[in-house]
């Protein structure tokens, strides 16, 4: 039996060590070839503007200046010069037109969004008051109160 096993170790140690590649799996790994990255390549690309559509409408605006550089306030004959008034009209025609917008669709959510433009304009409005001269206070008060009944109506539709 010992010669057995001794034999059996032999064979086992001479098939390790002898062990050699298979010449058919010898084959050679690939070897990556670096390539010089400083080369500098030129792209030309051109860039298109994107296309935006314009809203078409049919209403047609009217002039709210004067040839002297006067703002007609809107519900009056009257114009004035006054920077800051025509700032305040401005910026309270937009929230009519928000209001107006908010009537149409019935959203509530559309008004709580007012209630913040709604404050900054008495603010603005309360400022205005202490500044201006007593003839630009009248015209602005004449605004006023068309505007008022203005959303009024508005109101009412609700």
């Amino acid at each position: 039996m010992r010669t057995i096993l001794i034999t059996f170790l032999c064979i086992a140690l001479g098939s390790i060590i002898s062990c050699k590649k298979d010449p058919k799996s010898d084959k050679l790994e690939p070897v990556e070839v670096a390539k010089d990255s400083t080369e500098v390549v030129e792209e030309v690309v051109e860039e298109k503007k994107p296309i935006t559509k314009k809203k078409t409408t049919t209403k047609k605006k009217k002039k709210s200046t004067t040839v002297d550089g006067a703002m007609r306030i809107p519900g009056t004959s009257e114009s004035t010069n006054n920077s800051y008034v025509k700032k305040y009209i401005r910026d309270y025609e937009k929230y009519i037109a928000n209001y107006k917008k908010a009537v149409d669709a019935q959203d509530m959510d559309s008004f709580l969004k007012l209630s913040s433009a709604s404050s900054d304009l008495s603010r603005q409005y309360n400022r205005l008051m202490s500044i201006l001269p007593g003839e630009e206070i009248e015209k602005l008060s004449n605004y006023m109160q068309v505007k008022s009944r203005q959303l009024a109506e508005l109101s009412a539709k609700m």
